[in-house]
């Protein structure tokens, strides 16, 4: 290694998987450098394992399963330096990025933002819906779903307890579809604790394309269909959202207006790139609100890199981008980590980003799931529900366990294979 050299500060924007990863692998790579810096600004102080948040939303979840401390993560790690700030604005041409709290130079910069909900500018949907996106709305959602039965449990007109009980989803894709198996498990304990009759709930879920989660196969896309209507979830395909009301659903569906009496719509209908990321596709290369990559994970700006769910690459023999999923986000951190070490040290950034997926999966409550796995463009194999469902929950812990530590072992576990339901 050369010694010697100027102060070197490498500013990553989000603490998501794809942050915390990348900071991680930087910190490693330039451990026996000097005059290293490594920046990693967050507007939260925890990270948020988004994936199991519909857990939390039901009862199931613990915040010691779903949110980790990012002071506590890098604590120990002398050349990463954690702040929570919220990034307003990136200066390209000085390298400055400016939060609200401080200003962060850099050499080296890297946009993880991630992502936020994107609501189609439907006004009425994002003033009437609630979101669900962070922990804190998986909170809000398991709140407002107590109230409605508390309302439910004192009232005489069944028509004013079936519009409290009917709980709408919409997006049946990753999140919608989780979120609508753990409700339909959740639901009906609610109306045992509240003496409710279970004929007056329903959970449902609807989605603009014409089958559940478009973006796997038909098959798995049957197959989750099937096990949601197992489960007692109204599954409404082809049903565009016309409005959002403070007590319904207002949507269209083959040429037809339906209204649903509901006090309870969740919003998870899809996602767009967090607000930095937004303006800073105004100044990069970009497509459909995520900055377009190089093979080495460099923007337009040599500088600046981008992974994660903002990342939008086409690998070669492909005709559509990455997908913004965990694998993706693992894999594109450690490569541009590694591009950026080596531009450090004197090098070319000359490592190509390959992707390589592996499969999917997906809870549809505690006990049922589906999954595809194998090795992308040889060969993957669909896994029966219950296989699918230990599959994640194993998945979880081999993505958690190396980034947070062997001491956040135990409580990772404990929430992924030990956790119970309850109606508190």
């Amino acid at each position: 290694m050369r010694q010697g050299f100027q102060q070197k500060n490498i500013v990553i924007i989000g603490a998501g998987f794809s942050g915390i990863l990348c900071a991680q692998r930087l910190e490693k790579r330039t451990a026996r450098l000097k005059n290293i810096s490594i920046t990693l600004i967050d507007k939260n102080p925890y990270f948020t394992m988004r994936t199991e948040i519909h857990a939390a939303a039901t009862g199931r979840g613990k915040p010691e399963g779903i949110q980790y401390d990012l002071a506590e993560t890098f604590a120990d790690s002398p050349n990463v330096s954690f702040f929570c700030d919220n990034v307003e604005h990136i200066d390209f041409e000085n390298k400055v990025v400016k939060g609200n709290i401080n200003d962060y130079s850099y050499d080296y910069l890297v946009i993880a933002a991630g992502s936020q909900p994107n609501y189609f500018g439907i006004e009425s949907a994002e003033k009437n819906a609630l979101p669900f996106w962070t922990y804190d709305d998986a909170v809000a959602l398991k709140k407002h779903i107590k109230e409605c039965f508390e309302k439910a449990a004192v009232l005489s007109n069944e028509e004013e307890i079936k519009k409290l009980l009917t709980f709408c989803v919409v997006g049946a894709g990753l999140t919608g579809v989780e979120l609508a198996g753990e409700l339909a498990e959740y639901i009906p304990m609610m109306c045992v604790k509240y003496k409710l009759p279970q004929g007056f709930t329903r959970v449902l879920c609807i989605d603009a394309a014409p089958r559940c989660i478009p973006n796997l196969t038909n098959k798995l896309s049957t197959t989750c269909s099937s096990i949601l209507t197992e489960l007692g979830v109204d599954l409404e395909m082809n049903a565009k959202v016309k409005e959002v009301k403070p007590d319904a659903l207002v949507y269209e569906q083959i040429g037809k207006t339906v209204e649903v009496p509901s006090c309870t719509v969740v919003w998870s209908a899809g996602i767009t790139s967090e607000d930095i990321t937004l303006e800073a596709a105004r100044t990069l290369d970009s497509r459909n609100n995520r900055i377009v990559n190089l093979e080495t994970l460099q923007s337009s700006d040599p500088n600046v890199f981008v992974i994660g769910d903002n990342m939008y690459y086409v690998a070669k023999g492909k005709d559509y981008p990455v997908p913004q999923m965990v694998e993706n986000t693992e894999q594109s951190s450690v490569l541009a980590a590694d591009n950026i070490a080596d531009l450090i040290t004197g090098h070319k950034a000359k490592r190509v980003y390959k992707p390589a997926m592996h499969g999917c999966m997906i809870s549809l409550g505690a006990k049922k799931g589906i999954a595809y796995a194998g090795i992308e463009n040889l060969f993957m194999i669909q896994l029966p529900s219950i296989p699918a469902q230990l599959a994640k929950r194993a998945i979880n812990c081999y993505f958690l366990i190396p980034v947070f530590g062997l001491g956040k072992a135990l409580p990772i576990m404990k929430h992924e294979f030990l956790a119970k339901r309850t109606t508190d």
